[in-house]
């Protein structure tokens, strides 16, 4: 993350390292392992994120935003895309900007699997632990 963000954090501190999920091929060909990781810092508003996230690389990066876990689950869809042979693939809609191709793809699983399952019982209080 540290080389396609390179953000003003303290990646020690900041971001807690949470696991890799397996690797996944790209439409080249190349091989992706997705790391999977927590952000431990609070954001006043959108201006304060974009002031820490203000240099990402260009070849990796094309805009840094974020999506809350709402967000994300109320704009989910899917649409075909001629690069991954026709077939359907997740999409992120949203104003800042869309999640799609291989980011969507390695992100659907996670948000089915790990984040509603996870805030769902954090937010219901007969499913805590």
């Amino acid at each position: 993350m540290e080389e396609e963000v390179r953000g003003s954090l303290d990646y020690r501190q900041d971001i807690e390292i949470l696991g890799r999920t397996g690797d996944v091929p790209s439409v080249t060909g190349t091989i992706v392992t997705p790391i999977v990781a927590a952000l431990h810092r609070n954001f006043r508003d959108t201006d304060d994120f974009h002031q820490v996230f203000h240099n990402p690389c260009e070849a990796e990066v094309e805009k840094v935003f974020f999506r809350t876990v709402k967000d994300l689950c109320s704009s989910e869809t899917s649409e075909v895309l001629e690069r991954f042979k026709e077939r359907e693939s997740p999409l992120f809609p949203g104003v800042d900007g869309n999640i799609w191709g291989l980011t969507a793809v390695i992100l659907r699983p996670i948000l089915h699997e790990v984040l509603i399952p996870v805030f769902h019982r954090r937010n219901n209080p007969r499913n805590r632990l």
